[in-house]
């Protein structure tokens, strides 16, 4: 630690500190000029804006236009893009149907027209039937209660007419759940059938192993055999 001073990396070595002072002291230089030539451009530019105010009070009020040498064709120009503009503007009130009195000879707007001129416009395909969106017209001479009880009477109708085929279709579904009853019935009648003959066919066949002698399957002289036995038994 004694020798620390000494070294040349020392932070406060002699040679340090005064290297750290002159770098400060350039770096102070260094500003102090920017800020004066920063000064002296604000200077000069005042100065300049000061006399082109001065210059445009001098000036007269009538400036002097250039020669124009093409003059005449740019009135042209002007004149051919003006009916360009006019005849785009007329036939996009065509095309879009915004149309006028100065366009077309028909003024008539499409809500007046008649419903046979607008007929064309309809689609063939599809077929709509005018009586049933107009409803009936009231006259001024008939009674308001017969026309009344004309409308009830005919929605009676109506309802009634729903109501017998409501009916209708619950009678055949009605008939429809009778049949698979009956098919489901009897299915189940032919089942018990069945396992009717093969309980009873399986008794049968028991039984008749129960009468015949039991032997060899695979004996010698079988039936010999069986008919000595037999005899054996009746003599004792």
């Amino acid at each position: 630690m004694n020798i620390l001073h000494h070294k040349s990396y020392h932070v406060y070595n002699k040679k340090n500190i005064e290297k750290v002072r002159k770098d400060e002291e350039a770096a102070a230089a260094k500003e102090k000029e920017k800020q004066k030539r920063i000064e002296l451009a604000e200077s000069e530019a005042r100065l300049e804006l000061l006399r082109k105010r001065a210059n445009e009070q001098d000036k007269t009020e009538t400036p002097i236009e250039h020669v124009n040498l093409f003059k005449d064709y740019m009135i042209t120009n002007e004149e051919h893009d003006a009916e360009e503009k006019a005849k785009e503007e007329k036939a996009n009130r065509q095309v879009t149907m915004y149309l006028d009195k100065g366009v077309t000879e028909e003024a008539t707007p499409w809500y007046a027209k008649s419903h046979q001129a607008m007929n064309k416009y309809t689609d063939p395909h599809v077929r709509r039937s005018d009586k049933k969106r107009k409803r009936d017209p009231i006259l001024v001479n008939d009674d308001p209660l017969e026309y009344i009880d004309n409308k009830l009477k005919r929605k009676e109708k109506r309802r009634e007419g729903r109501r017998e085929e409501r009916k209708r279709e619950k009678e055949k579904s009605g008939s429809s759940i009778e049949q698979l009853r009956a098919k489901r019935l009897e299915r189940e009648r032919e089942e018990r059938e069945r396992a009717k003959r093969l309980y009873l066919g399986a008794v049968e066949e028991e039984e008749q192993e129960k009468e015949e002698p039991v032997g060899y399957n695979s004996q010698y002289n079988k039936q010999e055999t069986i008919l000595a036995k037999q005899s054996k038994r009746r003599r004792f």
